[in-house]
């Protein structure tokens, strides 16, 4: 009977001990699965721009020389060289110089070729790339260093005449380096039937001058994150662009599966496995729109997991030494039950004392006397430990005893004087050993008669306030672009309007000189301005047809409703109100108030005229975007009426240094 207590206690202690290392090594786990969903997600937005960037790159090349297949002057030639083989007896000479001008010109525009200019004496046998014009049988007309007996070129074009379509081969070793083939067939001239076809445009790039440029992202911050290209085949994965350590374009190695898969062979699956290199790695893919080639993006798991590994192993050894002092305590605790209130007392009194001692070392702030001829008359111990100086030896000493000449002198300058405060408050950023340390200094001019003329020094320790502030905006920054994202899948005819108003309105704001913190504010409204989309049906915001008037009073509801969200949110500036105002028009004539002139927010008029920019010159799915040209004219047409005149001025000036912005008249379907 006496043996119950005990047993039931050791009972309890084994409950306790099992189920706090279970739960221990369960929040472990959900720590590292949420560090591989980030880099999940991080590793997908990357590989998607990416990839967007290299299939434009491809639909540049293939939309300039459907332009030279659609030149009646070629079809022309190719359909008489079809029937005679001695073009030159069928085509006039004019005829052909300006085809080889042509032929030349697109080849220049393409870029992607190598330039004569850049082509030595002792290279020309080894370029190997270029454009040309070919029959069903052979080359007819081709730029000076074109392969024209490659039978890799000529298979090509063959099978593009015989699939009637587009092609793009995987990029090849030529024995002169890495090279592709884009074949674009070519129809007989006026032929009403498109698959009447009779020649094709053949191009043969060499992908190191442009498009493994496309490749580099020399601004992210990791060592070991890559974008390669490659092709499957035959159980083996073919690298397509250049590698790191030494490894050469065409390395070839064997699939290697994990759990999820290869994510070479399965495109837009993430998986952890090794690389060319054997090294494990994090890593997603993408097809390459109208090719077989993907492009992986991939970062070594010892470089991404890095900072997660040393966090789980803290908390692992945390949380389990814890738990096994707990454990102790709770075998001490049962084992000297019949002192437990005289020890309950001990330290009761020993937790306060320890509580005040550590109040008292943990007042960080160095603190220091300086009197009038800028002597030390004291420091404090937290000052004295941090260089470990001798409190007792420290009197009469110069400030630059302690610190360096740099942050002496920066210290002695911010003193009060006579024309100013006798407390003075400053924050600085000083270095020691080489350490970056932000502080909040006070400097206070003493008027004690024994004191008279000295001056106390606080300096309070801010560096983590800092870094937390820059955390919280980095979380704001993320929660703004989440709302984002949010109005973009409600709204997907509008996909990242908010974005590029952003970026137009705050290009417009600093040609006009508007002060950094109204543009964070403008920034801020540009991205919000369409919040109250959330309250509209999608099915209204997707309609193709025309809105009927009682849809469009609704539609322009989210206005108000927008304002209503933003109301309840603290901004550093007038956010809500410049979103309230962007409708609103010169001459009155706007909503949601009809206020006019100058009782419309500057910002206002400028995100006013950013949003109708974005708008008329994006593509939806049921219409295509305005040439930037015409949307100017149309805006300087409303100006003094609808927009403001000096908003309109600073857009013309800035338009033509963005050329990206003809991107924006491309849809995804």
């Amino acid at each position: 009977m006496n043996n119950k207590p005990a047993v039931f206690a050791f009972i309890l202690l084994l409950v306790f001990l099992s189920g706090s290392t279970w739960l221990v090594f369960e929040y472990v786990s959900s720590e590292k699965q949420r560090d591989l969903d980030s880099w999940q997600a991080r590793l997908n937005i990357m590989a998607e721009s990416q990839q967007s960037a290299v299939e434009n790159w491809f639909d540049k090349q293939i939309e300039n020389m459907s332009a030279l297949a659609g030149n009646p002057l070629a079809q022309l030639y190719i359909s008489q060289s079809s029937a005679v083989t001695d073009a030159a007896n069928e085509t006039s000479r004019g005829q052909f110089n300006h085809l080889k001008n042509l032929l030349n010109a697109t080849a220049d525009r393409a870029n992607a070729f190598t330039p004569v200019n850049k082509i030595s004496n002792n290279e020309e046998n080894r370029i190997h790339d270029g454009l040309a014009i070919a029959s069903k049988d052979k080359i007819l007309l081709a730029t000076r260093y074109f392969p024209i007996n490659e039978a890799r070129v000529k298979q090509l074009y063959k099978s593009a005449l015989e699939s009637k379509s587009v092609l793009i081969s995987d990029i090849y070793d030529s024995g002169d380096g890495p090279r592709l083939i884009i074949v674009v067939p070519v129809s007989s001239v006026q032929s009403i039937d498109a698959s009447d076809l009779r020649g094709a445009v053949v191009a043969v790039i060499n992908p190191e001058s442009n498009l493994y440029k496309l490749l580099l992202k020399e601004w992210v911050t990791t060592n070991t994150e890559e974008t390669l290209l490659v092709s499957v085949a035959r159980s083996q994965v073919y690298y397509l662009s250049p590698l790191q350590q030494g490894y050469k374009i065409f390395h070839q190695a064997p699939i290697v599966t994990s759990a999820a898969g290869s994510s070479a062979d399965v495109a837009g699956r993430f998986v952890e496995q090794s690389d060319y290199r054997g090294v494990g790695v994090l890593a997603t893919s993408r097809d390459v729109r109208n090719t077989t080639m993907r492009l992986v993006q991939k970062i070594d798991v010892a470089e991404a997991l890095s900072e997660s590994s040393v966090h789980q192993n803290f908390i692992l050894t945390v949380f389990l030494l814890a738990v096994f002092v707990v454990g102790i305590s709770f075998i001490a605790i049962w084992r000297h039950a019949t002192s437990l209130h005289l020890r309950k007392a001990t330290r009761r009194l020993r937790a306060r004392s320890e509580l005040l001692n550590a109040i008292g070392d943990s007042v960080n702030d160095h603190t220091f006397l300086l009197d009038h001829k800028n002597k030390l008359v004291f420091i404090n111990d937290a000052l004295a430990q941090s260089f470990s100086i001798d409190n007792v030896d420290i009197r009469g000493k110069a400030l630059n005893h302690i610190f360096n000449n740099e942050i002496t002198n920066i210290l002695l300058t911010i003193k009060p004087t006579e024309n100013q405060p006798n407390v003075r408050n400053k924050e600085l950023r000083l270095e020691f050993k080489d350490k970056r340390n932000d502080y909040h200094v006070s400097v206070i001019a003493l008027k004690h008669p024994d004191y008279k003329q000295s001056y106390l020094y606080v300096m309070h320790d801010i560096t983590e306030l800092k870094d937390a502030q820059g955390n919280h905006n980095r979380l704001m920054e993320g929660i703004i672009s989440t709302l984002t994202q949010l109005i973009d899948k409600h709204d997907p005819y509008c996909a990242h309007h908010s974005e590029r108003t952003k970026e137009v309105a705050v290009e417009i704001a600093k040609a006009m000189g508007v002060p950094q913190k109204r543009i964070d504010a403008l920034a801020m409204a540009a991205l919000l301005a369409n919040i109250g989309k959330l309250y509209i049906p999608t099915e209204m915001l997707t309609n193709e047809n025309p809105l009927t008037a009682e849809e469009e009073l609704i539609l322009r509801e989210n206005i108000n409703h927008s304002v209503e969200v933003l109301e309840g949110l603290e901004f550093y500036g007038p956010v809500a109100s410049f979103v309230q105002q962007k409708n609103e028009c010169l001459d009155g004539s706007g909503y949601p108030l009809g206020v006019s002139g100058d009782e419309i927010h500057q910002e206002s008029r400028i995100l006013s005229v950013a949003n109708a920019f974005v708008a008329m010159t994006s593509s939806r799915a049921y219409r295509s975007g305005k040439p930037i040209k015409e949307v100017l004219e149309i805006l300087i047409s409303e100006a003094d009426s609808r927009y403001d005149r000096h908003v309109i001025a600073a857009l013309f000036h800035i338009a033509e240094n963005h050329s990206d912005w003809s991107s924006w008249q491309q849809v995804k379907k």
